[in-house]
């Protein structure tokens, strides 16, 4: 991939949690209780969990743009409550799921938007080249006049993805970043991530493939919908018995070498 080059605009900081609790809604269903661990710049973590289990609802509370049951979040030597609108812009990335864009807006536009929000020392040139450039990264720059609205799921999730880069925050959160993304494509954001943390970035992603999140990640966080999780290195976490446990299916990992494969043990299918 030949993106842009990355630039952080902002010290990278660790990202602590402290006895989070999440629920599903103000009063619903408990997702998660009392999660507690530490992200450090440089990692790359896998979020990892059934449908339901909370990935989406954890990550909108990292990103500020919800709250906590119970527990604390904090980046760095603050709670999350205490960085300003700006600042925290600075400091953290947040590509959802969905996408909603009500107005008429090009590619390039929609991706200077983050650009000009975070980098104001950079000119209206400036901004539009380097939002051209983030999207021939992820090789939707032929498209990068066109109107988001008009685009196919595919297309508009890497002009997504190249918006979350081209902001420049250390913290990457990415809510199922290979969402209608095809083969080709994906393969385009595994190598950016890697070079993310490289750079002393750090990647908290939400992801359904496990082996995605094997290649990916140096980290996971295990959520089990049922308020448990496991967290810690990716050898430690990607292993039958909690994958099983979590998704409720037999899980069967393949091993050679450095490299793990997961499967579905259709065989030894539990009634």
């Amino acid at each position: 991939m030949s993106a842009a080059p990355i630039r952080l605009n902002a010290s990278p900081v660790p990202l602590h949690l402290r006895d989070v609790a999440l629920r599903a809604g103000n009063a619903g269903r408990q997702l998660v209780s009392a999660l507690s661990l530490s992200i450090e710049p440089g990692q790359r973590w896998a979020l990892l969990g059934p449908n339901g289990a909370g990935k989406s609802t954890l990550l909108s509370a990292v990103a500020g743009l919800s709250t906590t049951a119970a527990g604390e979040i904090r980046l760095g030597e603050r709670a999350l409550s205490q960085w300003p609108a700006r600042e925290l812009a600075r400091q953290r990335a947040w590509c959802p799921q969905f996408w909603l864009d009500p107005f008429p807006a090009s590619g390039w536009e929609t991706v200077a938007c983050a650009v000009v929000a975070t980098q104001p020392d950079l000119s209206a040139a400036q901004a539009e080249l380097l939002a051209r450039d983030w999207l021939k990264g992820f090789d939707v720059g032929a498209l990068a006049d066109n109107d988001v609205r008009t685009l196919s799921g595919g297309e508009r999730q890497r002009v997504a993805l190249a918006t979350a880069c081209a902001q420049g925050a250390p913290l990457l959160l990415l809510d199922e970043p290979t969402a209608h993304l095809d083969w080709a494509h994906q393969v385009l954001l595994q190598p950016l991530l890697s070079a993310w943390s490289a750079a002393g970035g750090t990647v908290f992603a939400a992801v359904h493939d496990l082996n995605m999140a094997w290649n990916f990640a140096t980290h996971a966080l295990l959520l089990d919908g049922q308020g448990g999780f496991v967290a810690g290195t990716r050898e430690e976490v990607l292993q039958a018995a909690p994958l099983s446990h979590a998704y409720a299916v037999p899980v069967s990992v393949l091993e050679e070498g450095d490299a793990r494969w997961f499967r579905v043990d259709l065989s030894a299918r539990r009634d």
